[in-house]
């Protein structure tokens, strides 16, 4: 089954498609010399704008009976009327270096250019596709956000098209929800390796922070990052900052046996700031490259983890912080980056685990949710298994078992859009 198995069941019954049109009329004005012109379309307005369901009842009332829908649709339109929080979105000095990102999409210019009388209409069938498509989305683990912003693309992408023939609609639905599910991941991504070594020419050493919750893989993506540095020539220093459990010190300090990389570690119960301090200074007396901080993650105790965090950032002065998300926590992991974030900034995000989530609901939602790009993905538990996330590669294995990906099209990305 794949990702959008539900959703194109529901679209594949659509036995009628006119069910999803009306029948435009297209008006005539004359002039003075009886010469017919035809009235340009005039645009229709969009239904809705991007909203924040956060509450019980918003989820909850996806699960009602169909004929509760409207209800559904004044109670998101009222929430849409409320003010966004802002996300903080500070930016540090501009020394991640840009990378080109690749997207999907299908051509259909062939089918919506053709001029015809009837059109795609927010007709009752067409508002229980998107509900089903709003189902399987969240069914997917996105986050809520992320779900409102695809549906608000898809109405614009399909209300007003030409209606095909039955054959060439489904090609046109899938266009709308490839480039709705892109548009999720367009941020600014940037090159980790190139980064660093863009670092290395003005600072040393280079320190990397991570931060997230525990349980997501954080110490084993140390591990891993600092595997990657090391292949690439460089002397690595890593600091067992997440003093709040034994196991993690300990973890880590194996890890760093293994690949060869030095470790600074204290007793249980030390200062985290401490240890991190010790390790920069430890890197700068023996001409290390690079410092990484493996930082702790109990979020049942929310408030004194965040200012241990701050209090780290402030000693250690990062060059680089990364969130470590679990792919497979879906929408939890979207909310973690998202509270980490409002406590500390951070600068992309590494998501573990990602080869073995079939539903992508966190990596489709991050990037939106932070505005900050993933910027490394975990494959596999080797200390190699660590690569770069490309969006395009990563839409076409999760859309591969609902969509042919010959379909697909590759299209290059301005780093800075």
């Amino acid at each position: 089954m794949g990702f959008l198995s539900r959703f194109r069941r529901s679209a594949k019954t659509l036995d009628d498609i006119g069910s999803i049109a009306s029948e435009e009329d297209l008006p005539v004005i004359s002039d003075s010399r009886n010469t017919t012109h035809e009235m340009e379309s005039v645009p229709i307005p969009e239904h809705e704008v991007e909203s924040e369901w956060e509450s019980t009842e918003m989820i909850d009332s996806i699960h009602l009976d169909r004929d509760k829908k409207s209800q559904r649709l004044v109670e998101r339109k009222k929430k849409s009327q409320k003010p966004r929080k802002k996300v903080n979105t500070r930016t540090r000095p501009s020394k991640l270096v840009p990378r080109p990102s690749q997207g999907l999409s299908i051509d259909i210019d062939h089918l919506v250019e053709k001029k015809s009388r009837r059109k795609i209409s927010a007709t009752p069938a067409f508002e229980e596709l998107m509900s089903e498509l709003e189902t399987t989305l969240l069914e997917a683990d996105m986050g809520h956000e992320a779900v409102d912003e695809v549906l608000m693309a898809m109405r614009e992408r399909l209300i007003g098209a030409p209606l095909p023939k039955k054959g060439d609609l489904e090609r046109i639905i899938d266009s709308a929800l490839i480039g709705a599910l892109d548009s999720l991941l367009r941020v600014s991504y940037w090159d980790f390796d190139q980064t660093v070594q863009s670092l290395l020419k003005d600072d040393a050493p280079i320190v990397i922070m991570l931060v997230g919750v525990n349980g997501t893989g954080k110490t084993t993506t140390a591990a891993k990052i600092s595997n990657r540095l090391i292949q690439d020539g460089l002397s690595v220093v890593v600091a067992a900052a997440d003093t709040f459990r034994a196991g993690a010190i300990d973890q880590l300090s194996d890890h760093a046996e293994r690949i060869g990389a030095r470790c600074i570690r204290s007793q249980r119960g030390g200062d985290s700031a401490a240890v991190a301090r010790d390790a920069i200074d430890s890197a700068v007396a023996k001409g290390d490259h690079i410092v990484i901080i493996d930082t702790a993650g109990r979020m049942q105790n929310k408030t004194n983890l965040m200012q241990e965090l701050k209090k780290v950032h402030r000693v250690a002065s990062p060059h680089i912080v990364l969130f470590v998300g679990d792919a497979l926590a879906g929408n939890d992991a979207v909310e973690q980056a998202r509270t980490f974030q409002s406590f500390l900034n951070f600068d992309g995000a590494v998501l573990s685990k990602l080869d073995t989530d079939a539903r992508g609901g966190a990596a489709l939602s991050i990037a939106h949710a932070t505005n900050k790009p993933i910027v490394l993905a975990g494959v596999g538990q080797g200390y190699d298994d660590l690569i770069d996330f490309e969006p395009s590669n990563f839409l076409t294995q999760l859309l591969s078992d609902d969509i042919d990906p010959s379909s697909f099209t590759i299209v290059k990305r301005d780093p800075n859009e």
